[in-house]
């Protein structure tokens, strides 16, 4: 095991497959953290659905119901995002098995569910249910109403520990939807339906009881209660409603029981319990009355001896994922961080400057007489000038003679190699020997050098206009320091009037209300967000905008300072926009493109398309097709739920 390489996603090192279906697997992973060991289990949809709008609305229905719930009788969602272009939830890790696998081992070994933990299981569903059904938003007030929608067996997990966890809210009905169930669309398992869905009646709390209430029918017969030959049959048999008592097939059920499980199935739904903390009220009741020595212990026990083998075989295997050394892959998480977060010199407040010969951070510092004139680089203005110097001596010497001066072409200080107190400069003869034996090639650099200086002053005006700089005047102290970058140049050659703004650093700015479904952009760009505050240049305007596939965009302008280097812009609930249907022909050759524009940005379709939604208005647009070098010019109106045929 310390040997295998492990796939890490993001945050997560999976370490293996629990279910891989069509759309999304779910994973056994380990958290890496520094501080924290925690195994979760990671649902990560397929690449094609992470980008499929309808799948990504439903994606983001379930966390809105779901993010928010904390309850031990339901299963709990730690995180969310995209990594790796795949939607992702990180879940509590629930180490057991679910009820269907529970009646289908009970089965094999020709054994019911003991009365007594049939009752505890669903006493236990009752409260995570009636906790969902009368959720509360904290930070606003308004209830989510939800409706779980899809209880069944296979649907409440059991722990090995004996916890019961309802678990997959993902076609759950509640405020937060972001759109409304289609007419003639079955959502759930059909054996599980209420007779109001049939009769298309609006669903409560009391639909999710109508299937709690067959669950524990089926716990105590052993069997399934709608069962027919044909999905047809099956659904008259739910119109029809009639339930056999479970003590008719089951003769250990008492009386009193039967009774909880007769109101729970009532085809009326006024008939049943108000809510499920009533039923649950009346399953404890019956519990303890009837099983005074029941513990809920009793269910771990129950476990042990039905899934012996899975639970060793598992323990071996955790005891083997703990001895992974999870440091090598939190390095490697790091690094990638490092490398996809990379934070440049300006935004760190590092000096940047760049001459047009080579393109690397340099500066030409020269000094005149004992005084020094600096000019250096304050991109930060609470940062040292950095200099360089040149001695009066110096230059006067190198216009006498290039053989007594020393140059650094690399863009150092240039010194004379030796002073006195006053500045003069003595030479040896043997130091004058050695300048005489330097090589021509250096000499005609060093008579360049000489001659460019005296060039920079005589010539002044037009040295300036070429590299910003203007020796005369640094000589009679004007101008002492400045920055001569190509790029503050360029702009001062092109508008000498206005002043080259500085940077002043960044800032960030933290966004509150963004779902997965929304797509971030600051100033025009696309922006990955994750939770993570977005940079701002301080003093600059940055414009954020935050759009959602059929909602009006929000924009945001916001101004950083230094004095407020951070801001927290709250989305608000998006307005809904008002939307409709746009279907192109199929005679479309391959290749063809329809091009127009939506709220200001510049939209490409691939042609044909069917059933695209798209805001109201009328629309110019071309229809090009690159290959074949044909362009035409298309025109479009588009009205509120309402189809149109682009031809």
């Amino acid at each position: 095991m310390s040997d295998k390489k492990f796939q890490r996603f993001g945050k997560y090192l999976i370490l293996d497959h629990l279910v891989d279906g069509g759309m999304a697997k779910i994973c056994r992973a380990r958290y890496l953290g520094e501080q924290a060991n925690k195994m979760v289990a990671v649902k990560m949809v397929q690449p094609q659905f992470s980008n499929d709008e309808a799948f990504v609305r439903m994606f983001q229905d379930e966390l809105n119901i779901t993010f928010g719930m904390l309850h031990p009788n339901i299963m709990q969602v730690y995180d969310y995002g995209k990594t790796n272009g795949q939607l992702y939830t990180a879940m509590e890790y629930i180490h057991g098995a679910n009820l269907k696998q529970y009646l289908d081992r009970l089965k094999e070994k020709k054994v019911v569910f003991p009365v007594e933990i049939s009752c505890f299981i669903i006493s236990q569903v009752c409260l995570g249910l009636h906790y969902a059904h009368t959720f509360t938003d904290k930070l606003t007030g308004k209830p989510y109403n939800i409706v779980h929608r899809d209880i069944s067996p296979h649907n409440i997990m059991l722990t090995y520990d004996g916890a019961v966890k309802v678990i997959d809210f993902g076609i759950a009905k509640a405020n937060t939807n972001s759109e409304a169930t289609q007419a003639g669309t079955i959502k759930g398992k059909l054996s599980y339906l209420a007779p109001e869905y049939l009769d298309g009646l609006e669903l409560d709390a009391r639909y999710d009881e109508f299937a709690v209430g067959i669950t524990l029918w089926e716990l105590l017969c052993s069997r399934k209660l709608f069962q027919a030959n044909n999905d047809l049959a099956v659904l008259k048999q739910i119109q029809a409603c009639k339930i056999i008592p479970p003590s008719e097939i089951n003769p250990s059920v008492p009386k009193e029981l039967d009774a909880i499980v007769m109101k729970a199935l009532s085809k009326d739904r006024a008939h049943r319990y108000e809510n499920l903390d009533q039923m649950n009220r009346a399953l404890v009741r019956f519990l303890y009355s009837t099983y005074p020595e029941f513990n809920a212990s009793d269910l771990k026990t129950f476990a042990d001896d039905l899934f012996k083998q899975e639970i060793a075989s598992d323990q071996a295997k955790f005891v083997e994922y703990g001895k992974i050394d999870t440091q090598v892959y939190i390095e490697d998480m790091k690094q990638e961080e490092s490398r996809t977060g990379k934070i440049s010199k300006k935004d760190v407040g590092m000096k940047t400057t760049i001459t047009p010969e080579r393109e690397k951070p340099r500066e030409l510092e020269m000094t005149i007489d004992p005084m020094e004139v600096e000019i250096g680089l304050a991109q930060n203005q609470k940062e040292k000038t950095q200099t360089r110097k040149l001695n009066k001596a110096m230059l006067q010497t190198a216009k006498a003679t290039s053989r007594n001066t020393k140059v650094n072409s690399s863009g150092s200080t240039i010194k004379n190699s030796a002073k006195d107190k006053t500045g003069s400069r003595t030479l040896s003869k043997k130091e004058l020997a050695r300048q005489e034996e330097k090589s021509s090639s250096s000499m005609i650099i060093l008579i360049i050098a000489a001659s460019f200086a005296a060039v920079a002053y005589l010539q002044s005006d037009m040295v300036e206009k070429l590299i910003g700089l203007n020796l005369k005047k640094m000589i009679h102290g004007e101008d002492a320091k400045r920055s001569i970058s190509s790029v503050e140049t360029k702009k001062k050659n092109q508008n000498s009037r206005l002043p080259v703004p500085e940077t002043q650093g960044t800032g960030k700015i933290i966004m509150g209300g963004v779902d997965i479904s929304m797509e971030v952009y600051v100033n025009g760009v696309k922006t990955e967000y994750m939770g993570r505050p977005i940079k701002a240049d301080l003093g600059q305007e940055t414009v954020v905008v935050v759009k959602k596939q059929g909602y009006v965009p929000y924009v945001s302008k916001v101004t950083l300072s230094k004095d407020k280097n951070s801001t927290v812009i709250n989305v608000p609930e998006l307005e809904r926009a008002r939307m409709g249907l746009l279907t192109t022909s199929q005679n479309y050759t391959a290749g063809s493109k329809l091009i127009y524009e939506e709220a200001g940005e510049r939209i490409e379709r691939d042609l044909p398309f069917k059933n695209l939604e798209i805001p109201e208005g009328t629309y110019q647009a071309r229809v090009v097709n690159p290959i074949l070098g044909t362009e035409k010019r298309v025109e479009f109106v588009i009205e509120e739920n309402k189809k149109h045929f682009l031809e």
